[in-house]
């Protein structure tokens, strides 16, 4: 018999327990198709022009002088160009010096500078933020291991922008 006395399914379940589980499977149904279904991400442009603003602090000067506008830059071990340097600035890095009597100020570091460069990049930009190179995400605050064809080092992005 495939109900018993009980009115249980093949003696195991209820009509009350497969009405449950139904009901369980459908929302777990309709909780995955609303999910999958959600709109993609608003994409501007997929080769959409931008510029990226990164400072390279305590630089040597002669690492400063190896780096020049036009250099194309590559995040290290990519293959594709992360983008070209439009724009440099320059200042002396300083550092911070307690002195004995507890003030504090900042100092002049000898040879030893902060370089701002703007990168003019092409990537992906929406609403989940700036894409170079398909899916590398480039964030305020973020570091980043670059080179050039003749220096490597560590660069924080300070600024994202659609104009220069």
């Amino acid at each position: 018999m495939v109900i018993d006395k009980q009115g249980r399914l093949f003696g195991k379940l209820s009509i009350i327990d497969i009405a449950v589980l139904v009901v369980i499977i459908g929302l777990l149904i309709g909780l995955g198709y609303r999910r999958l279904s959600s709109k993609a991400a608003v994409i501007v442009n997929a080769d959409t022009k931008f510029y990226v603003t990164l400072v390279v602090e305590r630089i040597r000067d002669f690492s400063l002088e190896a780096i020049d506008e036009g250099d194309i830059i590559y995040e290290q071990y990519a293959q594709q160009p992360f983008g070209k340097i439009v724009a440099t600035e320059t200042e002396q890095s300083k550092e911070v010096l307690k002195k004995p009597d507890g003030t504090i100020s900042y100092v002049p570091m000898e040879q030893k500078f902060n370089l701002y460069a703007t990168l003019e990049c092409t990537g992906n930009v929406g609403d989940n933020g700036y894409y170079v190179n398909g899916n590398s995400q480039i964030a305020i605050g973020s570091d980043l291991r670059i080179q050039s064809n003749k220096v490597i080092c560590t660069a924080r992005v300070v600024g994202l922008s659609l104009s220069r």
